[in-house]
């Protein structure tokens, strides 16, 4: 049979709270009218237990009640046309009727329809507490819109290559990926009750979908970055394009090291006896969800054990656990599969990003303690670390290339610009201050007041 699935390589998920941890006798029975698997809970009020059947009713909810700014403009570019910007649950009851939790499902599906008929299925992943209200409302509504006739194709490039259902042609079409940046973008913009933290999460979700999920590169108006965390916790912005000024940003909760994962930054503490979590930049505060189920992970082991993870790449076509003597890669994101590889000498200290971050890149370079620097990555689905050719300037422990600039971050937590193995300082008035440094973007449509 052929179904319309939502395979999503989700980045991106924490819980949206509601005045009351209960839902109303009659709002239950407003719900019930419209999905009868619900009548039996429809004679008094029904309060959250952490059930998938709860996390489902509090996403019904969340399409029912967040309230949005009554004048909603559309994006100069392509990030928000407004389209399906009026109620999302009327949207939603009037393609869904059913919805069925499955058992189990492949990986990265987080719910699908099938071509005939007005049901949607659930994945079990979606209705934990990894994923929110606000990521199942942006699913539920990606869903409803295959019922109006819009399919998937497999991606011929970028991040998704080669994936098959991962991507729409172009976002001007208003498929069903374009209701997915949609829905996030609106959220980020004009959503009035939402909490700081998961707008700023929406942020990166929208943006992300959109990078990824077109064969024809949607528009968007943003500006490359550079995120710097000061030893004190204080967060900076540095603009290179703009004679490399530096802005202050809001604090991080403690130093670590930041990994980005598409547009969202995890942080990952030096103090080993905290979780990693999402970073937010301006204080937004934080959201309950996990960053993804490498992070899970690694919550859930004990301090020493944590301790022996350096780095993660966190990419679409791979990824890669980097500790301190050898490194786990997944080479294939429908796969649960890894491989494990020993570092050939040195241990690791770094990922280098000398050719500039991005999700759909094949490889990264690794720093390790001999001053080695290692190429690794995957290739035709297996697993290659390799000495680098190119000789890299010394003392540095992180680099980003952006806008076409290799930046590097030194030992003695200054910044400069690297080419090649010589380097020239940059003056940011943060000299022997930085602890890490991450690219980060600005969108005008999501800045303007």
């Amino acid at each position: 049979m052929n179904k319309f699935m939502i395979a999503l390589i989700f980045t991106l998920f924490g819980s949206v709270s509601f005045a009351a941890d209960c839902i109303s006798k009659s709002e239950m029975q407003t719900i019930a009218s419209h999905f009868s698997q619900f009548r039996q809970l429809a004679n008094k009020d029904y309060c959250f237990d952490g059930s998938q059947t709860a996390n489902l009713l509090q996403t019904i909810m969340f399409m029912r009640k967040t309230g949005f700014e009554p004048n909603m403009q559309k994006s100069k570019d392509e990030l928000f046309s407004g389209r399906f910007a009026s109620s999302w649950y009327d949207y939603f009851i009037g393609r869904i009727d059913d919805i069925n939790v499955q058992a189990s499902c492949p990986k990265g599906v987080g719910a699908y329809v099938y071509g005939f008929g007005n049901t949607m299925y659930v994945c079990p992943m979606m209705l934990t507490e990894s994923f929110s209200a606000l990521d199942r409302a942006s699913v539920f509504m990606h869903e409803a819109r295959h019922i109006d006739g819009y399919p998937h194709t497999t991606c011929s490039k970028g991040a998704r290559k080669g994936l098959s259902g991962a991507c729409d042609t172009r976002i001007s079409d208003g498929g069903s990926y374009a209701v997915t940046v949609e829905t996030y973008a609106q959220l980020a913009k004009y959503a009035t009750d939402i909490h700081p933290a998961l707008k700023a999460y929406a942020i990166a979700s929208a943006v992300t979908y959109a990078d990824e999920a077109f064969e024809v590169p949607v528009k968007i108006d943003r500006q490359e970055k550079l995120l710097l965390m000061a030893e004190s916790t204080q967060l900076y912005t540095l603009e290179p394009s703009a004679n490399n000024k530096i802005t202050a940003q809001g604090n991080a909760p403690f130093v670590g090291k930041i990994v980005p994962r598409a547009q969202h930054m995890i942080l990952i503490p030096t103090d080993r006896t905290q979780t990693a979590r999402y970073l937010f930049a301006n204080n937004e505060g934080e959201i309950v969800q996990s960053a993804g189920d490498a992070i899970v992970e690694y919550n859930g082991q004990t301090p020493g054990q944590r301790a022996q993870l350096a780095d993660l790449h966190l990419g679409a076509q791979w990824s890669a656990k980097v500790y301190s003597q050898s490194i786990q890669f997944a080479c294939d994101p429908r796969s649960a599969a890894t491989k494990d590889m020993k570092i050939p000498q040195g241990e690791a200290v770094s990922i280098l990003y000398v050719n500039g971050y991005s999700r759909s890149i094949l490889s990264v370079h690794l720093l390790t303690s001999n001053g080695k620097i290692y190429e690794i990555g995957c290739t035709s689905g297996a697993p290659f670390i390799t000495l680098a050719m190119s000789p890299m300037a010394t003392g540095i422990v992180r680099a980003y290339k952006i806008n076409g600039q290799l930046i590097g971050l030194t030992e003695a937590g200054s910044l400069v610009s690297i080419n090649g193995t010589q380097t020239t300082p940059l003056h940011t008035g943060l000299e022997g201050q930085i602890y890490e440094m991450a690219p980060r973007q600005s969108f005008s449509f999501m800045d303007a007041q």
